[in-house]
């Protein structure tokens, strides 16, 4: 009788293994006769080509192709397709492609090309992509597609960053208390461009903070000076002339223009009011910067 019943509940067992593994809890389609679907990519334009003087690095989605994914039959699983650069002359800094996953029980689904404004490779010329599907998608084969895109008047970027650090402390004797640590970003410096007449031309970086940071661009060629301006300096009456260096750090995304250098001008009896040269800077060619500490 034990045997007999052994075999009834094994037979159950099997049957509630059948049928948890035969259907998808979500969609209801077999998963053992699940067979690749093939699917065709279109795309809402094609052989298209962008200004990239014109894209607004802060809203890529105006200057993007949508491409979308299509398959006869529902699956009863996901199927995922990462689109990629497939040819041409550009790179990943050029573009954002995204993946299209069409959910198990639909049949259709899309994502976004975006062409971006590349900082990164300086200056490219115009440029080619051709955007298409990853190789060997798991449960799925796509038929052939290629979005093609030419990026035309090249951007160049001609902002050149910089960063004004003059942190630090400084701990002296006083009387009483014995000893005081003053913090030297409670100093507020101001950073300011001036042209070769000595006109300020306006301000790269003046917040209050420490460290400070800003940059300039579009300025015609020529000889400009970076000048620190003390807003206020508190600790002047303290009698004390310690130095608080001025570290000054400058890049340019996509370019070899870049460096680091101190200014020790600045102390702790600076008053408030001086200027302080820091640099001098040649622009030529619009976005050609060469840096020279003072």
């Amino acid at each position: 009788m034990k045997k007999i019943l052994k075999q009834i509940t094994l037979l159950s067992l099997t049957g509630l293994l059948f049928v948890g593994c035969s259907e998808d809890d979500y969609t209801g389609l077999s998963q053992i006769d699940y067979s690749k679907r093939t699917v065709t990519l279109t795309s809402s334009s094609n052989n298209v080509t962008f200004d990239e003087t014109l894209i607004d690095p802060d809203d890529a989605s105006t200057y993007s192709v949508t491409v979308t994914a299509n398959i006869s039959e529902a699956a009863p699983v996901n199927i995922v397709i990462p689109l990629v650069q497939t040819g041409g002359t550009g790179d990943s800094g050029d573009f954002s492609a995204g993946t299209i996953t069409i959910p198990a029980g639909f049949t259709s689904a899309s994502t976004t090309v975006e062409i971006l404004q590349d900082c990164e490779s300086g200056v490219e010329g115009n440029e080619t992509l051709e955007i298409g599907a990853a190789n060997n998608i798991a449960n799925a084969n796509v038929n052939p597609f290629t979005l093609n895109i030419t990026i035309e008047n090249d951007w160049v970027n001609d902002v050149i960053e910089f960063e004004f650090d003059w942190s630090g402390e400084l701990t002296y004797t006083a009387g009483v208390p014995a000893e005081v640590t003053i913090d030297f970003c409670d100093a507020d410096i101001d950073f300011a461009l001036a042209d070769n007449g000595g006109n300020v031309l306006g301000y790269i970086a003046a917040t209050a903070s420490c460290p400070e940071a800003g940059g300039f661009s579009g300025l015609p060629d020529g000889t400009y000076f970076i000048l620190a301006e003390v807003y206020d300096n508190p600790f002047s009456g303290l009698g004390l002339t310690d130095t608080m260096p001025i570290t000054t750090t400058y890049s340019q995304c996509g370019f070899d223009t870049a460096g680091s250098f101190v200014n020790s001008v600045l102390n702790t009896a600076t008053i408030s009011g001086d200027v302080i040269p820091l640099a001098t800077v040649e622009i030529s060619g619009g976005y050609n910067y060469t840096v020279t500490p003072w």
